[in-house]
């Protein structure tokens, strides 16, 4: 059986409307997510999937969430 390779997750959240965060921004939040995780830092995250925009709301307000990952 072979051992699963930890990858990030991370969870984008933007103002409704507001532009798609650069790919810049998806790599930042993918780095903190491995950091949170105690993994080894990735010299730079050459793939990645991002999917959405959803559509939120939080305490009244209304958000557009990405779901970006490893690939």
């Amino acid at each position: 059986m072979s051992r699963a390779t930890a990858t990030a997750l991370a969870v984008v959240r933007v103002p409704k409307g507001a532009p798609r965060p650069s790919d810049a921004e998806f790599r930042r939040a993918l780095e903190e997510d491995l950091a949170r995780l105690g993994l080894e830092p990735r010299h730079e995250i050459p793939d990645f999937c991002v999917a959405g925009p959803f559509a939120v709301s939080l305490d009244n307000q209304e958000f557009d969430e990405y779901v970006v990952w490893e690939r």
